[in-house]
């Protein structure tokens, strides 16, 4: 079974506004309020392809309790960790020019709820998959992530990382499965930018020299992607356009679009992208995940090739 951990999760706050003026109120158009975090994502996305998970995490306070009962109310197995104060709340701003993100903190663990998180990974008995995602809460140790990938890895999981430049960097060594950076973060991590076929061929090579076993590039509003398993890079290209409403689940329910046709079939990889295209895609679309409507009708507008070796 697959496992998500979301160290630091949130409620997300998104609003509509007009534009935004420096020391003036705005008012908003509409605020929605949804249980969110990286991994949390992708499991409200196994569940709508009809896949079961077991969300992880730490949680705090009146809004961590909000979060685990909207976990639970969407049909998702949860296993939380409760820590003091409270879980933080991020707000989305869309005033119909920009998108802006305000992201708070979060709440602090100690290495007793870290201990409590590591028992989970060491007991959980049908422990296929952990995917861990996001940010890590303020007082974690430096060597949290590094200790979840071994106590998964101890119990012969595969590790699915998608975090920041700098924890990904970290952690190639320790040969996590798959790893999803988006163009930013590639650079930042291999000091080469990733806007043509043959940098991306650099990049990935360096990726799987530092240790990563696979990785899906996404590139954000540029609609593409790339995946590679290094053998063979394979390229991704929409071939329709959308109205941005909110970027914030697009890339998480694009990485377990991907996983949900890729884990079981490693040769899937031409069917895997179509559908972690047009997943991505429909999900900008919606405030949180929406109803994956068009998923299907945008599958079928996403080209994929294989790139020529050199």
């Amino acid at each position: 079974m697959f496992y998500t951990l979301t160290a630091n999760p949130a409620v997300d706050m998104t609003v509509s506004s007009s534009p935004l003026e420096p020391d003036e109120n705005v008012r908003t158009g509409s605020a929605s309020y949804t249980a969110n975090g990286k991994g949390l994502d992708v499991s409200f996305a196994f569940k709508k392809m009809g896949v079961d998970t077991v969300a992880l995490g730490f949680f705090a306070g009146f809004t961590g309790k909000f979060i685990v009962e909207e976990v639970m109310n969407l049909g998702c197995l949860c296993r939380p960790v409760w820590t003091d104060g409270i879980t933080r709340i991020n707000t989305y701003v869309n005033d119909g020019q920009h998108e802006y993100g305000i992201l708070n903190p979060g709440a602090p663990i100690t290495p007793q709820h870290q201990e409590e998180l590591y028992n989970i990974l060491d007991t959980a008995g049908d422990l296929e998959c952990l995917i861990v995602s996001g940010s890590v809460p303020p007082k974690a140790t430096s060597d949290f992530l590094a200790k979840v990938m071994e106590h998964a890895q101890a119990r012969g999981a595969d590790v699915v990382l998608d975090l920041s430049s700098d924890k990904l960097k970290e952690l190639a060594h320790k040969k996590p499965l798959l790893i999803k950076p988006n163009h930013h973060e590639m650079k930042a991590i291999f000091g080469v930018p990733v806007d043509t076929d043959d940098e991306v061929r650099v990049a990935m090579k360096l990726a799987h020299e530092a240790g990563v076993q696979n990785v899906l590039l996404t590139r954000g509003s540029r609609g593409d992607a790339y995946f590679s398993n290094g053998e063979d890079i394979w390229y991704a290209k929409r071939e329709f356009n959308i109205k941005l409403v909110s970027s914030v689940c697009a890339g998480d329910c694009t990485l377990a679009a991907f996983l949900h046709k890729w884990y079981r079939d490693r040769d899937n990889v031409e069917e895997a992208m179509k559908l972690a295209m047009a997943t991505g895609a429909n999900v900008a679309e919606s405030v949180g995940i929406g109803d994956f409507g068009h998923v299907d009708e945008y599958s079928k507008r996403v080209a994929v090739r294989k790139l020529d070796r050199k």
